[in-house]
């Protein structure tokens, strides 16, 4: 499992309410949601920098990312979008110190999903389909990477975001423009995004501003109604499957 997994998981995870008194009782909760840096490949000398302005991980743009070596800052979250992956790109990447890939699904070789080190994101849009959403969630993907979302943010963008989760039941990273309000990050919080992406080279002085919104976020509501709804099963299968037969008093 990925670091950036690892992550997601503890972003996303709805932890119970401290009960007792002392100092576990007044624990603050950790993010709610994760705040990459989008960075060209040729920018690697700011990933640190990214790092400590509160960027949970990088994001390198660019084929050229492949061949980055990054392995002195191994404690520092990184990953590269790369238009066109195969299996030699995850060797490079894994060299370099990358612990995920994001790619675009045209021009990616398959079996590049067969690596079980590498954490995975694709990069999708909002147009795809109830059934390719719904077979996404077969695949070995950390997260869903979405194009930037301008603002305003309205009801109908949110129903789309709702739809791209529920069914591919994969969380999702969208790119945000630098001025994002809090408001708007719960919203998208809500609608299944577990970390949002800010572009490093228009918002680089941004970066702490937007690590302070999210971190001033308040708790989720929990998960939705609909994610904790039970499985349907289809209706050949269920047709299958007898009912009980209720016994009789005596």
């Amino acid at each position: 499992m990925s670091k950036l997994s690892q992550r997601i998981r503890k972003a996303v995870r709805v932890e119970a309410a401290p009960m007792g008194f002392g100092v576990s009782a007044a624990r603050k909760p950790g993010p709610t949601m994760l705040l990459l840096a989008r960075l060209p490949a040729d920018d690697a000398k700011r990933l640190k920098e990214a790092a400590e302005k509160g960027a949970d991980a990088v994001l390198f743009d660019g084929g050229d990312a492949s061949r980055l070596k990054l392995r002195d800052n191994t404690d520092i979250l990184w990953g590269a979008l790369v238009p066109e992956a195969r299996a030699d790109t995850v060797g490079r990447l894994k060299e370099a110190g990358a612990d995920f890939l994001a790619f675009a699904p045209e021009g990616t070789g398959a079996d590049v999903l067969l690596d079980e080190q590498l954490g995975f994101v694709l990069a999708v849009n909002s147009d795809l389909s109830d059934a390719a959403l719904r077979v996404l969630e077969g695949l070995p993907l950390d997260a869903l990477l979405l194009p930037r979302l301008d603002s305003p943010l309205t009801v109908r963008r949110q129903l789309d975001l709702r739809r791209l989760y529920l069914l591919s039941r994969t969380p999702l990273l969208v790119e945000v423009p630098p001025d994002v309000e809090a408001s708007q990050l719960r919203v998208l919080r809500e609608s299944g995004v577990a970390g949002v992406v800010v572009d490093g080279k228009s918002g680089w002085n941004r970066l702490q501003s937007v690590r302070a919104a999210i971190d001033g976020l308040p708790p989720g509501r929990g998960r939705p109604r609909e994610e904790r709804a039970e499985a349907i099963l289809p209706a050949a299968v269920a047709a299958a499957v007898p009912e009980e037969e209720e016994e009789e008093d005596y």
